[in-house]
């Protein structure tokens, strides 16, 4: 197994370096993003955080921050301070810890004394001082990070840090170090998160009243409960994120964390509280029953507990103790529980999608064992690409379904093993779900999509791919695979020619957005001369030609312009990008290509053959597939499907025939199924599905 020191070194060398090489970036800039992945997906001890260097250097007003993020919905304000030594480890000290948390701090305290009054609107660090200082009623918790490349010192016991005091409010400061040790960790095999055990007496309560469902199932024990306001709003304050299963982040980021009906309630009407409000739906991975002496169950610990829906009804109930000191007493939500007996990520999908059915952005099904994901992640481990000038090995572009897919298999491998195994599967050919999502989007045109981030982003790819999916998946092929790939490529490509533009390094800001912005504009230009973006050809070349720089480089510097300009109708920039107005602005402006960057684009009929000779291989395979899945399943299973269908009076007796078919099959009765049988089984199998009898 890989010892931390060589993983240290890998871990600079390839993991931050080499990619800092790679997309034209300060090594710092890329070790930020890495610390905060891992903070976020490994740990979740946030639900999101954005890049601002800003650095004042002047006795004891000096502070500096990397990154920070104001999550209302959470109620909490994220300060992060970046540490990147890529010479000899060394240790982190208490000291060390002291001195970069009072540079944390003291830039909370400038920004509420207006330090940041005339300063350049357009920094984000000065932005996210503004926000500060406007929203400062809504923070009920301040949590500093320290992430270094260093080790934490055995002697450093004690990470608690004073509350910070101002204008007569204490607000608690938490503190997190994350050095190479727990990066490290993080990477291993068997990873898990620490468990979240909520004793219902720490926050004042002896317990959770509650009743438990007579339900004959192995898989789940159902409850019943009545919550306090107060322990709802107690337990957010703390854990916030944490108690938020992906797709309730994501709605809440989405929508705001404040719903003022729900604010109205709680200030006018709290007694009317329980009957107006639905409640919410939570999941737990264990919990520890107790009764009162009057022989009343109750809940006294909950572990792992998950908010899946309801989660705006609870950072509400949050928000409003701590905006407007609301006294929670005698507010009361009905919960229902799922407590589950085993680990299923197919149950815990379904238990999610139901519950927020209501919403309009259902992240709920966001999630990596869909059929679409499984198939790209088949496609990244057998299509191997072109050999790239100047090599002569054919690389796979590695498409991590699952977080630690790429990762952990190297750690228990010898030198020479990773060797082998980055040289076929370079880190810098490994995406993720929420990266798929931004090539995606940007490429059909949505920057304001990904403007809002990975979980965000991903659920409006998620949404458009299902209706894609269901109606025709014969397009998500070889061929569609090849131009994700390509894809990708003109995005990193993009984003290095952005670097290397004066104007953008005088700023550096909002990357992410200059890319995905020049992307999308680049693509509706190449649309409006009835063209389109080659990207197979990018794939077979495994590189952008140069044809094309001269007009991204003049692409990104009028969406640049657009961003900064001083009329904008929002003034936070980030915010502004979110929005489709945005969009529509960069949209408009007029710019024709050159004709040099003709050479990366094609024409719809040029690329229609190909793309039908496609969509019929990927009909073919599919329909292998679903054969050999039927045969898969069991003549028992098709039997206990046509009855149940049969029970409920939901199969005809077409649908029946189909299922005979299935049972014949798998009997040896017949030897194959014509493709029109497979089809009409998978169609049974689907409307079983919809009726929740599969």
């Amino acid at each position: 197994m890989i010892s931390v020191d060589e993983f240290r070194e890998s871990y600079i060398n390839e993991d931050i370096n080499a990619q800092a090489v790679n997309t034209s970036r300060y090594p710092i800039e890329v070790f930020i993003e890495s610390a905060v992945d891992i903070l976020q997906n490994d740990y979740s001890l946030i639900g999101g955080m954005e890049q601002c260097y800003y650095e004042y250097c002047r006795g004891s007003k000096s502070m500096r921050i990397d990154a920070a993020y104001l999550d209302l919905p959470a109620n909490t304000l994220n300060l992060l301070y970046a540490d990147y030594n890529n010479g000899e480890v060394k240790n982190i000290t208490n000291t060390f810890i002291s001195s970069k948390s009072r540079l944390l701090i003291t830039f909370l305290e400038n920004s509420l004394k207006d330090h940041f009054k005339n300063a350049e609107l357009s920094d984000p660090a000065v932005q996210l001082a503004k926000n500060i200082k406007a929203n400062f009623g809504y923070i009920g918790k301040i949590h500093l990070f320290i992430v270094s490349t260093d080790k934490l010192s055995s002697a450093v016991k004690d990470l608690s840090v004073q509350p910070f005091s101002w204008g007569g409010h204490a607000i608690d400061v938490v503190l997190d170090v994350l050095d190479i040790e727990k990066i490290y960790r993080s990477r291993m095999v068997g990873f898990q998160k620490e468990d979240i055990v909520i004793h219902c007496e720490d926050y004042g309560f002896d317990g959770i009243p509650c009743i438990k469902a007579d339900i004959d199932s192995d898989q789940y024990d159902s409850y019943l409960a009545i919550v306090p306001g107060k322990f709802l709003s107690d337990i957010y304050k703390q854990y916030s994120s944490a108690l938020l299963e992906s797709n309730v982040r994501s709605f809440l980021k989405f929508n705001g964390g404040v719903n003022k009906g729900i604010r109205g309630t709680i200030l006018n009407e709290k007694s009317r509280f329980f009957t107006y409000n639905n409640g919410i739906s939570t999941t737990a991975s264990a919990i520890k029953i107790g009764h009162r002496e009057t022989g009343e169950l109750i809940i006294k610990s909950f572990t792992n507990l998950q908010i899946i829906n309801g989660g705006q009804t609870t950072a509400t109930l949050a928000a409003t103790s701590i905006k407007n000191n609301a006294d929670l007493s005698g507010i009361y939500v009905q919960m229902k529980l799922t407590v589950l007996n085993e680990t299923d990520p197919d149950l815990i999908r379904y238990i999610a999608t139901y519950a927020n059915s209501q919403n309009k952005v259902k992240t709920a099904d966001l999630n990596s064992s869909h059929p679409f994901y499984v198939r790209v992640e088949e496609y990244s481990r057998k299509v191997y690409a072109p050999v790239a000038a100047g090599q002569i090995v054919q690389p796979l572009w590695f498409f991590e379904r699952t977080r630690g897919q790429y990762e952990q298999p190297l750690m228990q491998m010898t030198k020479a093993q990773r060797e082998d195994y980055k040289l076929v599967r370079p880190k810098s050919k490994k995406y993720t779900l929420t990266d798929l999502a931004k090539y995606m989007n940007a490429a059909d045109m949505l920057p304001h999509y990904v403007s809002w981030g990975g979980e965000v982003n991903a659920a409006h790819f998620h949404n458009n791919m299902i209706k894609q999916w269901n109606k025709d998946n014969s397009v998500y092929n070889e061929l569609f695979y090849k131009e994700l790939v390509g894809k990708k490529i003109l995005f990193e490509y993009i984003g290095n020619v952005i670097s290397n533009q004066i104007w953008y390094q005088e700023n550096r800001a909002y990357r992410p957005q200059l890319i995905a912005y020049t992307f999308s504009k680049l693509a509706l230009l190449a649309k409006k001369v009835n063209k389109q973006i080659n990207y197979r050809l990018i794939w077979d070349l495994q590189e952008v030609p140069t044809c094309a720089d001269g007009d991204i480089a003049a692409i990104a510097k009028i969406v640049f312009a657009i961003m900064y300009d001083e009329n904008r109708p929002t003034a936070n920039i980030e915010t502004y990008c979110k929005r489709e107005e945005c969009w529509t602005n960069v949209a408009k402006h007029s710019y024709v290509l050159c004709d040099d960057s003709y050479g990366i684009l094609i024409t719809p009929a040029e690329k229609e053959e190909e793309v039908a000779q496609a969509k019929k291989d990927q009909k073919l395979v599919s329909g292998i597939e679903d054969e050999l899945g039927i045969f898969k399943k069991g003549s028992a299973y098709w039997r206990s499907l046509a009855n149940r269908g049969k029970e409920q009076e939901v199969l005809n007796s077409k649908d029946i025939l189909a299922i005979e078919n299935a049972i014949k099959y798998c009997e040896f009765a017949y030897t194959s199924l014509y493709p029109k049988q497979v089809r009409e089984i998978i169609d049974v199998l689907n409307k079983l599905k919809e009726n929740g009898i599969v």
